[in-house]
């Protein structure tokens, strides 16, 4: 299934019906059926639009003004029922959970093969066939709002692939996936390839392509800036990659090593152990002490509690045992006072008219706290986007305004749900710095990620979750 577009222009409208700057720029494009295309740049740069622009999500779904022409295996996008796109063409959101209709894993991927009226049996076959190929048989029966995000990210995938589409595009795709999860998701483009199905992939995360991929699209503020083949894109140095923003080819490894000795001990656990209800411990704790600062990563396998132990660190949820701060009592009322988080869905944390008017909820009123919020936008790149509404924003700037905002209380532990999630390399840079400087002025930083680069540029510790096991760890890094 060809796709095409030519001098295709893509505005979308504000809340007064004002043209906002295009989205998308004069886009000439020729992708031929079967070929697997990563489009690239940094976070805002157009890749989200592109994809709407392929699912027809543009301009049925989103008030644009489109230009030029999109064409879909010979006839515009613009033409085609919603029927028959959804049949022709998969999406895997960049937020999973805005594609869900329903409550248990069963039943999404039985969804969209139940409204396209296909035989009991046949869906039956075919939701095995999908469970299996991106790993979540073992999670059939279980019910969507207690997934993790890799295991929703994995859910999404194989949704999307119900209706066996010849067009599959993918927004952000490795966002909160493990290196398990990584794999599949590269077998999976793979196999798809090999059957002749177009893949469009939108991703900062280059490495688990290498190999897969047949071109790269660099896009700079909504134009092509780049259009280069995977054997060239093998031969480019360092250099270009860091140049274009964009992350590294080829994968950083790690190995552990017994942590070093620090100064000043902070959070103290002992004797606790976490399980949902009527569930098997997810990890037991029989004494783990972290330093009262520094840059922590939490790490793990998809579904092996990494959110939850944070939680019970911050006191969102309860739990047997005692955590204390050094060797003083720090209560569950202390720990939610004085602790920030980015949440994995941080969106849910936006609640201000413009990104302005978030930086200063909560914070007292004066020229200090203005200062610092000038100083923060500044720190994540989002100064020239103050007078947005927050939820205008890409995943990428989204995560940095919630990173930002972490760092406006001044807490004593903040701590951040993958928190590099839609961020390019620059970026991803930029808040490795941030987070570097709030550590060094005596805060704990506590990460849960997947990202190995930003665990290479950001970290000297981890706690490793595995096997019902939680461990702190040194980083002892070797790149490949």
């Amino acid at each position: 299934m060809v796709i095409e577009f030519t001098e295709a222009t893509v505005s979308y409208f504000g809340d007064d019906e004002t043209l906002l700057p295009a989205a998308l720029s004069g886009i000439d494009l020729v992708i031929p059926a079967g070929q697997s295309v990563l489009v690239t740049g940094d976070s805002g740069c157009g890749k989200t639009t592109l994809l709407r622009c392929l699912n027809g999500l543009v301009p049925h779904f989103f008030d644009a003004h489109v230009t030029g022409s999109i064409i879909l295996d010979g006839v515009p996008v613009a033409q085609l029922p919603s029927r028959d796109l959804a049949s022709r063409v998969g999406t895997v959101f960049q937020d999973p959970r805005s594609e869900f209709f329903t409550f248990d894993v069963a039943s999404e991927l039985a969804f969209c093969c139940e409204n396209f009226a296909m035989p009991s049996e046949e869906i039956v076959r075919r939701v095995g066939e999908i469970a299996s190929e991106v790993g979540i048989t073992d999670l059939l029966g279980r019910r969507i709002a207690g997934l993790s995000g890799g295991e929703k990210q994995k859910l999404a995938i194989g949704s999307a692939m119900a209706l066996n589409p010849r067009v599959l595009l993918f927004d952000e795709p490795s966002a909160n996936l493990d290196l398990d999860g990584l794999d599949m998701l590269r077998g999976v483009i793979l196999d798809l390839k090999g059957r002749g199905v177009t893949t469009v992939i939108a991703d900062h995360r280059l490495s688990y392509l290498d190999g897969v991929i047949d071109r790269c699209i660099v896009l700079e503020t909504g134009r092509v800036t780049a259009d280069i083949t995977s054997d060239r894109l093998g031969q480019l140095p360092d250099a270009w990659f860091a140049d274009h923003g964009l992350r590294r080819l080829h994968r950083t490894e790690f190995r552990s090593a017994p942590p070093d000795p620090f100064d000043q001990a902070g959070p103290r656990i002992r004797d606790i152990q976490f399980a949902h209800p009527r569930c098997a411990p997810l990890w037991r704790i029989d004494e783990l002490t972290l330093p009262a600062s520094g840059v922590i990563g939490i790490t793990g396998a998809n579904g092996v509690g990494k959110t939850t132990l944070m939680k019970v660190l911050l006191g969102l949820l309860k739990s047997r045992g005692r955590i204390g701060w050094g060797e003083r009592t720090w209560t569950r009322r202390q720990r939610i006072r004085d602790c920030a988080l980015v949440m994995q869905d941080v969106e849910y944390q936006l609640v201000g008219e413009s990104v302005w008017d978030e930086m200063l909820i909560g914070s007292p009123p004066g020229p200090a706290t203005e200062a610092r919020a000038v100083e923060l936008l500044a720190r994540t790149g989002l100064e020239e986007l103050r007078e947005r509404h927050p939820l205008t924003l890409s995943g990428g700037q989204k995560q940095r305004l919630g990173i930002a905002l972490a760092c406006m209380k001044q807490a004593r532990v903040i701590c951040l749900d993958e928190p590099t999630s839609g961020l390019d390399a620059g970026n991803m840079q930029r808040i490795s710095g941030l987070l570097r400087d709030v550590a060094g002025d005596g805060t704990l930083v506590l990460v849960i990620t997947h990202d190995a680069e930003f665990i290479e540029s950001t970290f000297d510790h981890t706690v490793h979750i595995d096997d019902h096991q939680v461990v702190l760890e040194k980083l002892a890094r070797k790149e490949e």
